[in-house]
């Protein structure tokens, strides 16, 4: 991985950046592009979310103007009201700085991570310092890409990752061990597209996913499982310093999160025509080891 750093926010990045990015590199802003008061900011810094073991953070969903995960006792409508700006400006801040991808892309949800990483108590899937691949168990993407902009709210306190292998490498090595092939090919047969349709019917959360959605959280958590690798692969510190920002592609980045607290977090899902290079996503490379269509909406 490589950190590419972007000088103007407010022009639209080269197309070797774009290149850059969707191959699994971090295009990195050295300030917080986002306009906080200082009422919001400090505000922002006194957040804490829910114990409750089922909420990872505190999440914002722009399209129902909805907020879970924030502690009981919250000012919940100003919470809100800061979660809802900052998912605005986020979103036309990439829509300046990735126009290529803004005529087709879904705002997911944008985040508040206020919890200390290093120690967490978090069960072992939900971990964040566990390298693994972004997917979403309840939200499929359907072959798109999982973009992510994040920022760095603390004053003083860096936010460190680790990184190893991307996703095409890691892919070729674990897909037969962890199953994906089998998923995918089961998932594309006649028999798995009848029972996905009855499941569908049938009202059942998995049936929406597509085989690449399957596969995605098989391999999410198959990692994370895999004790060996996470001991022993090799891996590639980055620190993220105080009040900066950066963007990645966190489906083809195998990622985790060691340390840092006050983190803020925007989602969007870029459809796979948008890309630069369509063939180097995700569900274009594990289409290639399955040797089968796995993306099937109807």
């Amino acid at each position: 991985m490589e950190i590419i750093s972007i000088q103007d926010p407010g022009s639209e990045v080269t197309f070797e950046h774009y290149e850059k990015l969707e191959a699994g590199n971090v295009l990195f802003i050295d300030h917080i592009p986002i306009d906080f008061s200082e009422d919001d900011y400090q505000f922002l810094m006194n957040q804490r979310q829910t114990e409750a073991g089922y909420r990872k953070n505190i999440a914002y969903r722009p399209g129902q103007d909805i907020l879970t995960g924030a502690a009981r006792g919250s000012d919940e409508e100003r919470l809100r009201r800061v979660m809802r700006d900052f998912s605005r400006q986020a979103v036309e801040l990439l829509s300046r700085l990735l126009a290529r991808y803004a005529a087709g892309w879904r705002v997911d949800y944008a985040s508040l991570r206020p919890f200390e990483e290093e120690g967490r108590d978090l069960s072992l899937h939900a971990r964040n310092d566990l390298l693994h691949f972004d997917a979403f168990p309840t939200r499929p993407t359907y072959g798109d890409r999982i973009m992510r902009f994040f920022i760095n709210l603390h004053p003083s306190r860096p936010r460190v990752w680790i990184t190893t292998d991307g996703f095409e490498a890691l892919a070729a090595r674990f897909a037969g061990e962890a199953g994906l092939l089998r998923i995918g090919r089961r998932a594309a047969s006649p028999l798995g597209r009848g029972l996905a349709r009855l499941g569908r019917l049938a009202h059942l959360p998995q049936a929406r996913r597509s085989p690449y959605d399957s596969i995605m959280h098989r391999f999410h958590n198959y990692l994370k499982e895999n004790q060996e690798f996470q001991k022993t692969c090799v891996k590639q510190r980055w620190e993220f310093p105080p009040r900066s920002s950066w963007i990645v592609f966190t489906d083809m980045v195998s990622h985790a999160v060691l340390s840092g607290q006050m983190a803020m977090e925007q989602t969007m899902i870029v459809p796979r025509r948008l890309m630069v290079h369509p063939e180097q996503a995700p569900v274009g490379i594990l289409e290639g080891l399955a040797g089968v269509p796995l993306v099937q909406r109807t």
